[in-house]
């Protein structure tokens, strides 16, 4: 078995850091400091959706990623998105400005953060498939996945420790503080990760680049159609929880956030696992077990929202566990699946078509969902033992998404045998193109 080449393991702390800044600046912290400024479902969902919908910068930036270092790229991005966390952690203290003011200085901050994001993400996923050799990509996918939930499990713990009680401005900016300090730390680890060129033939054509072609490879749009459709089960899921439990049920902020961190329990117990087998049984089994715990935790909260089940801590720390657990080994298998699928030719910008269609559909779930909860208001029809209200409803969208999604999963190619064909026909089309 090939080994990691060495310095690769810097990724992995990479990760842990980068996962202490991101997991603040989206996720549970920033939907908290936002609702405190007294944000609409629609306001919340704009904020969910400010980085997937910036991920389409990723299809200009590939253009440019052969006139750089992969590790340069990437590095550059990162360094600039840390210099905004650093403002939002300015923002709560912003007394002279009154709460609809901070939410506009909010907004643009995160917009700007996520559009340097969406630009230096260009180089990532190229980057990691040029330098982990095919053999141990599932294992060293689900020990990144490690290491980035066991930040963000250490991210929320912190949080929540600081933000006990009543929650004062001073306590969400030190909570953005210490987001800037893990994106700051991410960085040391970023220059040793093993470098590599930023190779990609259609890149150094002169040539339009053919996106319609592409489209039509079969393996990548099945992969495409498949991610699509959970995208948009998965991508309001978390701010959504999170406003209901805040909102409707009235949990303590600190309390929010540790149920929030026992989603990232369940990966850190099954990540180990997953590591030793993805690579033996492929990543098909490992999806299709990971939709179906997403079902069940789906149909929990849809018996939660009826009124059928209490909303009790125990029952919401369950199904946090096997949130986090089904996420986490969805998105080990689903990268190992999508770095197999991307043809030699053109990989660059294949895996940057890919991430920016998938990201507009994780983008568009949470924005079109805030509007949708917001227009639903207080509507309520109960029939016999289960009432459909705003969130109900939302929850049982969300599990015909996903059983729909889990259907698909039979769809897709793993197998090489059945790969090549279809990537060699491309690269002669390919080839007849740019002669």
């Amino acid at each position: 078995m090939s080994a990691y080449p060495r310095g690769a393991f810097n990724s992995h702390w990479f990760n842990l850091f980068n996962a202490v800044a991101f997991q603040v600046m989206m996720g549970a912290p920033i939907v908290l400091f936002a609702k405190s400024l007294g944000a609409s479902s629609t306001v919340i969902g704009i904020i969910a959706a400010f980085t997937p919908l910036m991920t389409v910068m990723q299809l200009p930036a590939a253009r440019f990623l052969d006139r750089y270092s992969y590790r340069q790229f990437v590095l550059n991005g990162w360094g600039l998105r840390t210099f905004f966390i650093f403002i939002v952690a300015i923002v709560p203290l912003l007394g002279f400005l009154d709460n609809t003011s901070k939410l506009a200085v909010l907004l643009a901050t995160l917009f700007i953060f996520n559009l340097l994001r969406g630009i230096s993400s260009a180089g990532w996923m190229p980057w990691i498939a040029a330098i982990i050799p095919e053999p141990v990509r599932g294992r060293f996918l689900a020990r990144d996945q490690l290491f980035t939930f066991t930040g963000s499990l250490l991210a929320l713990v912190a949080s929540a420790f600081v933000m006990n009680g009543r929650v004062v401005p001073w306590e969400f900016s030190l909570v953005f503080l210490l987001s800037a300090l893990g994106g700051t730390a991410s960085l040391w680890f970023i220059q040793r990760i093993p470098d590599a060129p930023c190779g990609d033939t259609m890149s150094r054509s002169a040539h339009p680049v053919p996106w319609l072609a592409m489209l039509a490879h079969p393996p990548f749009l099945r992969l495409l159609g498949f991610n699509v459709l959970f995208m948009t089960v998965i991508g309001s899921l978390g701010v959504f929880t999170i406003e209901y439990l805040r909102e409707y049920q009235k949990f303590e902020a600190n309390l929010v956030l540790m149920l929030s961190g026992v989603a990232f329990v369940g990966p850190i117990l099954s990540l180990m696992l997953t590591a030793r087998i993805i690579d033996g049984v492929g990543s098909k089994p490992i999806l299709r077990a990971a939709l179906a715990t997403f079902a069940l935790v789906l149909l929990g909260w849809l018996l939660i929202a009826g009124g059928v089940l209490p909303c009790s801590v125990p029952i919401v720390m369950t199904l946090n566990f096997f949130t986090g657990l089904a996420a986490a080994n969805f998105n080990v298998a689903n990268l190992r699946i999508t770095m197999a699928t991307m043809p030699e030719m053109g990989r660059n910008h294949f895996f940057a078509l890919f991430t920016v269609i998938t990201s507009l559909g994780l983008g568009a779930a949470p924005v079109m969902w805030g509007v949708t909860l917001d227009a639903i208001g207080s509507y309520e029809l109960v029939t016999g033992w289960f009432a459909w209200r705003r969130h109900s409803i939302y929850f049982a969208v969300l599990l015909a998404l996903d059983l729909v999604a889990l259907f698909a999963i039979s769809k897709l190619v793993e197998r090489a045998d059945l790969r090549e064909p279809a990537e060699a026909a491309f690269a002669d089309a390919m080839r007849k193109n740019i002669s």
